[in-house]
């Protein structure tokens, strides 16, 4: 029975070496042209040598040296890198032409970030001048080359020379070379690729192939090459495909996070590239249009829902990919409704509308998370700018292709900052208290100017008092304990400087928790002050409105108002109001009930 050959540790670490070397798509090309032999009878390499290079492509390796991979990697490349720079040839002196060659291959490999040089071969520090090798030689042809330098050219090669077979009749005098200096250039040419892949994702850095190229990776490239209007934010969101975290977040197709800016695709849900474009796009007008904080205490699910009946039929208008089977909402009869209507209109059947299907699966919104503030910019506020941005990129470039005249009007919608609730406020109270009609009268004496003291001036009026006592509305105050204390502040307090400032008479305070409690006509100033509220219990606003429609039966309030309700939101599903009013909320509370009025969320 034979016996099991013994490893050798020599050509083990050579062979890792190679590997190395490999992995490096710069020499790929040149590696593929080179034969390498180890020199067991030493023909070529010394005994205390390295290895020994012909011009054709041959490099001889010591058959028995130890050293590492990495040093390995480091001697051989240095090698290849002289036979790719073309300097494996003949010039006297030889022993200082081989020593430049040495180091200016050498400081590319350091530039490769190959290897490392073994111990033995260590040096001092040497400067390369901008001619490389040539400049190199030259000088020490003039100069004396430093002793040091020419010991280590010994050592690299034992006292025989780096490179043989110069006169073309060695052992491969048969072998046409080919072009190395071209094929280092295409292997230049390929690592630039690969760079540029890596910092795509589609490679990694050790050259495996990443699911860059799947159809999610292609449909984001797409709409950054060929979308203006989502091309910024498609290169703006991380794509993530990871299996693991599909089933941890239970995603069966899509979903996106604002905050972290990724969208998670599941590789198994097996898209095509036009459905994968499709979805994509789905997902980036979600952050776009800024659904997550539009919410505003909505039903996560069903302001989900509202949100995709609009995407995705504005995605169909515009021809953008494929919808997939599984999570298309799309009714035509919705697309001239805004997503806060569509909502409105589901919640009329909540059993039929929890049924319906986003793209992260059943009973699931596809938005993950909330919207957080990163250390230099909000992601919402990016995603607006980013979708505004897209959207004059699309008119500068002629407005080729079709965008819904809905999705257009919801970007710019969007690109206009909100107006303040106080402000809106105010112009709720300047429609309803104008300023009084300013009268002047000569029936009283009046102030003379200076410069014309002979002209007698007329003098100011006051408002007649009816017309003083007619300016006055009802105000019903939620003071359930629900209600926090910050609420009450804010709210009284604009009411009382909007009241002083539109010549309010009076306010007619009614405070309202399970019952009415009627503290009469206020004066605005009183509202500034320490005032005590009653209440404190549940929450129940209609006794408060019935409160004032009975006072108005009576003459003692004005038949048409106006009132203004301040509530968290916390309660009956229904309010039956006769009177001009308005509701006053907490910012992200909404009320059970469609409101006849107008709405102002304070933050």
């Amino acid at each position: 029975m034979a016996r099991p050959r013994r490893p050798d540790p020599a050509q083990e670490a050579r062979e890792a070496g190679l590997a190395l070397l490999r992995e490096k798509a710069v020499l790929l090309p040149l590696l593929g042209e080179i034969h390498f032999i180890p020199d067991k009878p030493h023909q070529f390499v010394a005994d205390q040598g390295w290895l020994a290079v012909t011009p054709k492509g041959s490099v001889y390796l010591h058959p028995t040296r130890r050293a590492s991979a990495d040093e390995w990697a480091r001697v051989i490349g240095i090698g290849v890198v002289c036979l790719g720079f073309g300097m494996v040839r003949g010039r006297a002196p030889q022993d200082l032409w081989e020593t430049a060659c040495l180091l200016s291959a050498e400081r590319f490999c350091d530039e490769l970030k190959l290897g490392q040089l073994p111990e033995v071969l260590w040096h001092g520090p040497v400067v390369v001048p901008a001619g490389g090798e040539d400049a190199l030689f030259r000088r020490w042809c003039a100069d004396a080359v430093d002793p040091a330098l020419a010991r280590w050219h010994r050592w690299w090669c034992g006292g025989r020379p780096l490179f043989v077979g110069l006169d073309g009749k060695g052992v491969d005098h048969w072998r046409k070379p080919p072009d190395w200096p071209a094929l280092l250039a295409e292997g230049i040419a390929q690592g630039v690729g690969r760079a540029l892949r890596v910092v795509a994702g589609r490679e990694t850095a050790a050259g495996h192939v990443t699911p860059a190229d799947s159809p999610a990776q292609r449909a984001r490239r797409r709409l950054m090459d060929s979308y203006p209007l989502l091309g910024a934010l498609a290169a703006g969101f991380d794509l993530e495909e990871g299996l693991a975290q599909c089933r941890q977040y239970d995603i069966q197709v899509a979903a996106i996070d604002v905050g972290a800016r990724t969208i998670w695709m599941n590789p198994t849900a097996r898209l095509t590239d036009a459905q994968a474009l499709f979805v994509f796009a789905h997902e980036l007008l979600h952050a776009g249009l800024n659904h997550g904080s539009r919410r505003r205490g909505r039903d996560p699910l069903l302001w989900n829902v509202a949100c995709d009946f609009l995407i995705n039929a504005w995605l169909i208008d515009m021809g953008v990919g494929t919808a997939p089977a599984l999570g298309l909402l799309h009714d035509p009869t919705l697309a001239a409704h805004s997503a806060e209507e569509v909502y409105d209109l589901l919640a009329r059947n909540l059993r039929r509308a929890r049924k319906l299907i986003t793209l992260r699966g059943p009973g699931q919104p596809d938005m993950l998370g909330e919207a957080r503030d990163g250390p230099f910019v909000d992601a919402e506020e990016y995603c607006r700018r980013a979708l505004a941005q897209g959207l004059e990129r699309w008119l500068f470039g002629g407005g080729r292709g079709t965008i819904p005249a809905g999705l257009i009007e919801a970007i710019r919608s969007l690109s206009q900052p909100p107006i303040p609730w106080d402000v809106r406020l105010a112009e709720w109270f300047d429609e309803r208290f104008p300023p009084p009609e300013l009268r002047r009268s000569y029936a009283r004496p009046s102030r003379r100017q200076s410069a014309t003291p002979g002209i007698p001036r007329p003098s100011p009026l006051k408002p007649p008092e009816e017309q003083r006592k007619s300016r006055v509305f009802g105000v019903v105050l939620d003071t359930s304990g629900s209600m926090p204390p910050q609420l009450l502040g804010k709210a009284l307090g604009a009411i009382a400087s909007y009241s002083l400032a539109h010549d309010v008479y009076a306010v007619r305070l009614v405070c309202c928790d399970a019952a009415a409690y009627d503290d009469g006509w206020v004066e605005p100033e009183r509202l500034l002050e320490r005032f005590t509220l009653k209440g404190r219990g549940g929450t129940v606003l209609q006794p408060g409105v019935d409160c004032l429609s009975r006072l108005a039966q009576r003459g003692e309030f004005p038949r048409h108002g106006p009132l203004l309700l301040i509530t968290d939101g916390e309660c009956e599903d229904a309010l039956e109001i006769a009177f001009d009013h308005a509701f006053l909320l907490p910012e992200g509370r909404r009320l059970p009930f469609v409101p006849g009025g107008k709405v102002f969320a304070v933050k």
